[in-house]
């Protein structure tokens, strides 16, 4: 058993040094660790658990994953390092990025009654747009075309360093290291919420699935107005298979008729009626942005998250101290709340949500396709015919209605550990947790603030009433 690491007894793994334990996951144990050599420095490892080890079918998948997502070399995308084994143990290493997912910080300005602007969106926009691209255009060792679809894009998968870097997470791991899963007739990868329609309706994806994906995020940042995580996953899935959207403006009045347009264009229901591919998008917010913010730049995205998150900020760099030069700094404060503030946004890559598809969905005026392998009834020159499939009128489990999957593997399948829940909520903010306010104390204190200003403006109100009726008393009697 793997004694527990620390700053100060730090245990080898290869020729990473493992600095902290912060979590588990659906495959295994999350670190932060160090990597040696003449410019060390932090990253993120995540060991497969031993009893995945012996399944070969998920060894597959992991190492297959591996010729794809270390090929990913690009500025808007968080690195995977490495993928293999240690003495018979697997893991990943990913880019340690100092920040936070989209999601969380965009509660984060809700929470402070604040809203991020005009500006800031189009180029977070415009940078997931190219990280997008390079991915849709990557290729292999011989120079044949990847096809990579991320089919999972959301604020959750979306991270934002405190220097502005806009990067996304887990590219590619839908799209590769689920390919079994996704021969399953009624499993998608993805979250309903930002799903696009032929990806919800399990139809071949391209890249305009994902570009639809980013449409969804962009509306969600314009209009201000968050789009429901929870609920019944049908209803849910029939949304997101049959989608309807309204202009951003209509719940935000400031944004201009101009990104209304091309967000709609992004968001249309039929991928022939959206932008061509990421690129086109990505121009058009570019465009957009010089009209309205030409002065915006990555700096302000990044300022803006290290004010409203200055406490985690200044812990992380400390525990970044730790990792990086083995200085010993203050120990961590025991409140959980403090503890998960820590965890990079990487710590949950790999693990998707997979929901199993109400069968009415797939209409039968549908060309319903397999995604996962070569259909049986392809034409001979190899183009994909419509195959009903009669596994799709089977009942629903509803246990299997959603769940987190890592490499294909369901988290039910693991006994231990599971993925801790506030985990999830602390990166991806899909909780209900009371906010964690920074700059005002903790919650505690800020919510005991609240109940004070309740009990003034109540008390006020009440002796204003009371005042009102003996003027309306001596007024009668004169």
């Amino acid at each position: 058993m793997l004694q527990e690491p620390s700053p100060e007894a730090p245990v080898p793994f290869g020729r990473y040094q493992l600095i902290r334990r912060i979590g588990a996951g659906g495959m295994g144990e999350v670190f932060l660790a160090r990597e040696g050599g003449e410019h060390p420095r932090a990253c993120v490892v995540k060991k497969v658990l031993p009893n995945l080890v012996a399944n070969r079918a998920f060894v597959g998948r992991f190492l297959d994953e591996a010729k794809v997502v270390v090929r990913l070399k690009h500025t808007n995308i968080a690195r995977v390092y490495a993928m293999g084994d240690v003495g018979g143990e697997y893991f990943l290493t990913m880019e340690y990025v100092q920040g936070k997912t989209v999601s969380r910080f965009t509660k984060r300005l809700r929470d402070r009654k604040a809203e991020m602007p005009l500006g800031l969106i189009l180029l977070l926009g415009e940078k997931v747009c190219q990280g997008l691209q390079y991915a849709h255009e990557a290729k292999d060792e011989s120079g044949s075309p990847l096809h990579l679809v991320h089919r999972d894009l959301s604020p959750a998968n979306v991270c934002i360093s405190y220097r502005g870097e806009v990067k996304i997470i887990d590219f590619g791991a839908a799209q590769s290291t689920l390919k079994e899963e996704q021969t399953a007739p009624r499993v998608v990868i993805g979250n309903l919420t930002y799903m696009a329609p032929e990806q919800a309706k399990k139809l071949i994806v391209d890249g305009r699935a994902d570009v639809y994906s980013c449409g969804v995020m962009l509306w969600e940042l314009l209009a201000w107005h968050a789009l429901p995580q929870k609920g019944d996953p049908i209803e849910r899935w029939r949304r997101a298979a049959n989608p309807s959207w309204e202009p951003p403006s209509k719940h935000n009045t400031s944004v201009p008729r101009d990104v209304d347009e091309l967000i709609a264009k992004a968001l249309k229901k039929e991928p022939g009626e959206r932008w061509n591919n990421a690129a086109e998008f990505g121009e058009a917010l570019k465009k957009a942005r010089l009209r309205h913010a030409p002065d915006v730049k990555e700096r302000d995205l990044g300022d803006l998250l290290s004010r409203v998150f200055h406490k985690e900020k200044s812990s992380e760099d400390a525990v970044l101290m730790e990792v990086v030069y083995g200085k010993t700094v203050t120990p961590i404060a025991s409140d959980k709340t403090r503890q998960l503030a820590l965890v990079p946004p990487t710590a949950l890559a790999f693990e998707h949500t997979a929901v199993m598809a109400p069968a009415d969905i797939l209409k039968s005026n549908d060309d319903i396709t397999d995604p996962g392998k070569p259909d049986p009834t392809l034409a001979d020159d190899g183009t994909p015919t419509p195959a009903k499939d009669p596994r799709l009128t089977r009942p629903i489990d509803a246990r299997l209605l959603e769940q987190r999957k890592s490499f294909g593997l369901t988290f039910g399948e693991v006994q231990e550990p599971l993925i801790e829940q506030s985990l999830i909520q602390e990166i991806e903010a899909t909780g209900d947790e009371e906010p964690y306010i920074s700059g005002e104390g903790n919650t505690a204190a800020f919510q005991r603030a609240l109940w004070w200003q309740r009990v003034a403006l109540f008390g006020g109100v009440f002796f204003v009433a009371v005042g009102l009726g003996f003027l309306g008393v001596w007024l009668a009697l004169r």
